[in-house]
């Protein structure tokens, strides 16, 4: 994990003043996660998402989790934000019409943080974790990581999803390009 600023800074680097932030340690990947649906499926099974870590979670082991995959009453894979499981939280999302290799850099605001989103395949969007201190031990306070994130498979029948992710695991950060980040 590489060295994160804090809440204040985030304000700063959002202005155009990257120059801020300490220099990024951690390389933007791009990685694929499966996760299982919350219901329906077996226990031990991980059916959650941690941005700031990008790793797929077990939500009844911890709730170090942004938002959890499942099939609702309808039929529809959809996501929750850990504010929809009772967690709170600033996780959301943000749909987007650009496809996954087009997308650059995270925008601050407009995250959806308490509806479903309703998954499809192929489709991208935007993902903003819950704020944490994470690797991020500055006075400033806690900020969120930036992600992208693309469904790249629905299995209805075995209730999973598996998404193209990267998360700039870089506090402060907001370029979702792959490698090292300069904002």
């Amino acid at each position: 994990m590489g060295a994160r600023v804090g809440g204040l800074l985030l304000v700063v680097g959002a202005c155009g003043e990257s120059s801020a932030l300490p220099p990024p340690t951690a390389e933007n990947l791009v990685d694929t996660a499966v996760v299982y649906a919350i219901t329906g499926t077996a226990i031990g099974t991980p059916s959650a998402f941690d941005l700031v870590l990008a790793l797929p979670r077990r939500p009844e082991l911890q709730e170090d989790y942004d938002f959890v995959f499942d099939v609702d009453t309808a039929g529809r894979p959809v996501l929750l934000p850990a504010r929809l499981t009772g967690l709170g939280g600033t996780a959301g999302f943000l749909r987007t019409s650009d496809a996954f290799d087009d997308i650059d850099r995270a925008p601050i605001e407009d995250y959806v943080t308490d509806s479903v989103l309703v998954l499809e395949e192929d489709m991208t969007f935007l993902a903003r974790s819950r704020s944490t201190q994470t690797g991020c031990s500055y006075f400033y306070g806690a900020i969120p990581r930036y992600g992208k994130i693309e469904v790249i498979a629905l299995d209805l029948v075995a209730r999973t999803v598996t998404l193209k992710h990267l998360v700039n695991l870089n506090c402060g950060y907001r370029s979702l390009t792959p490698g090292l980040p300069d904002s």
